[in-house]
Order: structure tokens, then sequence, then C-alpha cells
């Protein structure tokens, strides 16, 4: 899947920062922590939390939590949701969509 960052930050409103994680996610295509994203990326903890949680309010991530049988804190995994290209696919087909209907309205009031 070819993807183009511009297009992907425009019709998600979204951060370099967020499309950035995304395009890890979708590289790995495997569950992962926060903290070993934020390791990857060389981007702090928090700031990798943040693009998660954008990244699942809008529906293209999901976090799953796994307990260990140790006393702690649970860790979280992120993963691409199940059908990802479908969702991403119509997500920027209806993007386009209405950008063209934008312009045309615009063009129309010239």
């Amino acid at each position: 899947m070819g993807i183009n960052k511009e297009v992907i930050r425009c019709c998600y409103k979204i951060s370099d920062t967020d499309v950035d994680c995304l395009l890890k996610l979708i590289e790995l295509r495997k569950p992962i922590t926060s903290e070993e994203l934020s390791d990857m990326m060389k981007v702090s903890k928090t700031t990798i939390e943040n693009s998660l949680k954008k990244l699942m309010d809008i529906g293209l991530i999901t976090r799953e939590k796994k307990t260990d049988k140790r006393i702690g804190r649970p860790k979280y995994y992120y993963t691409l949701i199940i059908n990802f290209e479908d969702k991403m696919r119509n997500d920027l087909l209806n993007c386009s969509k209405l950008i063209d209907q934008v312009i045309s309205e615009d063009m129309a009031r010239i």
C-alpha cells in the first residue's frame, strides 16, 4: 500500500508524529507497546501515547491490555484494526470526494 503522509495528515487532521506512528504500526504489523514504539522512533513516550490515542480515536488502531503474573502496571499493546486497509481506503476516498465537492462549489461561485 503506497501511502502519502500529507494525504493522511490532511484527511485525518493529525500531526506528522501521529502519521509516523501509524506508518510504523503498518510496517511492523504486530502488537507493540508505547515504550517499544518510543524507543524505535526516538520520541518521548508521552508524545507516542498522545499519538496512539489520536489513532485510536479515529478508529485505525486498537489497544489491548496484557497482564503479567508479576505485580505492577499492566502493559498495553497497540495494533492496527483488523480491516485497516478497507477503513483507510474508504476514509481517504470520502475525504477526496469532500475536497472535490468543496472545490466544485467554490469554482461555481466564480
